[in-house]
């Protein structure tokens, strides 16, 4: 049962400032995975064939994005190798090595040399980028959720989870800032050579700043206050085999949701309709900052009921009774119709985001925590990287953009639903 007489004035300054400031930071080295994901799937229309050329455009594209879940399946080993030493040796280092590692990877890619000056080796490049990328990323999420929930007040790890998860839509907002600018410096053909790399380049902005808060909080040490054991992720299958099934499928649910509708917004709204990028990028900015303000109240909210996991179920539900009319709006290509849709994905997407990470923390030891959030979490959304691929693919052989992205969520969101009924009781 979740504490529900408590207010901020419940806790000590001190301890309160210490959980929003690594919440901050956190949702900034989140925000930074989702800012290269965004730039990823921004650029996708345009440079697809400089690294994948072939006289089909939507195989180029897909080759492309193919490549997107080819890194994604590193984040499992990833989620090993850093949960492993996050629970041996301390969340803080860990977690600063994979937002470094996961940076240089983002901000390489924009020195790539193509396909048409250095061959396959462009595309091998691509890929090792790509997976390193991925490797990283599953340190930094995973150890982002651990040690926010291990230094929140009682009562209060909904919010701070809220403000945390805040920082995906951060990442899109930075993403679209970088291809404003992009579109500024090299605009018309010029994208396709310099404006795509500037995208990655910027991400050394965001970067930096994530990387000065993290140097600057303190960490709690609850994960030293029970004996560690000598291999955290063996424990894991061990204690909590039914669990990382549950997180994997939850986050699968979730995660296509993300990943099929608003990370993929930008490339659906530019396959499919004809607005134009100023267009799409005000959408996609809407649809975040709906996210990144709603996403602690969300949180906190959940604080104040009896079950996170009936409050993560029944979004899933909202979602399946949404999806037609949602992605329908979206599609129509009329602005104010689009608008509307992305406000109600930012609310939909932030309240079950919001959530997450303290349902996952208070049903796991502290002795694991890290191996089991970053295991579970970076499978989950390594699943749900095909996304923007089926989405694609769905859309081209139906020859319905409209339905091949509603039978994706749908699926999905059961997916999530029927995990969520097999999930432990509230701890």
């Amino acid at each position: 049962m979740i504490e529900k007489n408590v207010t901020f004035k419940s806790y000590k300054n001190e301890d309160f400032t210490n959980a929003l400031k690594i919440s901050v930071s956190a949702n900034l080295g989140w925000g930074f995975e989702l800012f290269d994901l965004v730039v990823y799937l921004y650029v996708t229309t345009t440079i697809a064939p400089l690294f994948f050329p072939s006289s089909s455009y939507i195989a180029s594209v897909l080759l492309f994005l193919g490549t997107l879940v080819l890194g994604y399946f590193a984040r499992p080993i990833g989620a090993v190798f850093l949960g492993h030493f996050g629970d041996k040796i301390g969340r803080k280092s860990i977690w600063l090595v994979s937002l470094l590692g996961m940076g240089i990877a983002t901000v390489s890619m924009g020195f790539l040399p193509t396909y048409a000056q250095v061959g396959v080796l462009a595309t091998v490049l691509l890929i090792a980028l790509r997976m390193s990328q991925g490797f990283f990323l599953a340190g930094e999420w995973g150890g982002g959720q651990t040690i926010v929930n291990e230094n929140s007040p009682q009562g209060l790890r909904g919010f701070f989870s809220g403000i945390q998860q805040g920082g995906a839509a951060l990442g899109l907002i930075f993403a679209v800032i970088a291809n404003e600018i992009a579109l500024y410096i090299a605009p018309g053909a010029a994208f396709s050579t310099i404006g795509w790399r500037i995208m990655f380049w910027f991400g050394a902005i965001p970067l930096a700043i994530a990387i000065l808060t993290r140097y600057k909080i303190r960490e709690r040490i609850v994960f030293n206050a029970e004996k560690t054991v000598k291999f955290p992720i063996v424990d894991v299958f061990k204690k909590y085999y039914k669990f990382v099934i549950v997180g994997t499928l939850l986050l699968l649910g979730n995660g296509i949701i993300y990943y099929g509708e608003i990370a993929y917004m930008p490339t659906y709204l530019g396959l499919y309709t004809k607005l134009s990028a100023a267009s799409i990028d005000l959408a996609v900015l809407v649809t975040n900052l709906v996210w990144l303000f709603s996403s602690p109240i969300a949180g906190y909210m959940s604080d104040r009921v009896r079950s996170r996991r009936a409050w993560i179920s029944s979004i899933f539900i909202v979602m399946i009774i949404l999806a037609y009319p949602v992605i329908l709006l979206l599609h129509s290509g009329y602005l104010p119709f689009v608008l509307f849709s992305g406000i109600i994905l930012g609310l939909i997407i932030s309240f079950q985001y919001a959530v997450i990470p303290a349902f996952l923390s208070e049903n796991s030891d502290s002795s694991v925590r890290y191996s089991f959030i970053a295991f579970s979490i970076n499978l989950g959304v390594a699943l749900s990287s095909f996304g923007p691929f089926l989405g694609t693919y769905l859309s081209t052989v139906m020859k319905n953009s409209v339905l091949g992205i509603v039978i994706l969520v749908i699926a999905s969101s059961l997916a999530g639903f029927i995990a969520m009924m097999f999930s432990p009781r509230d701890n």
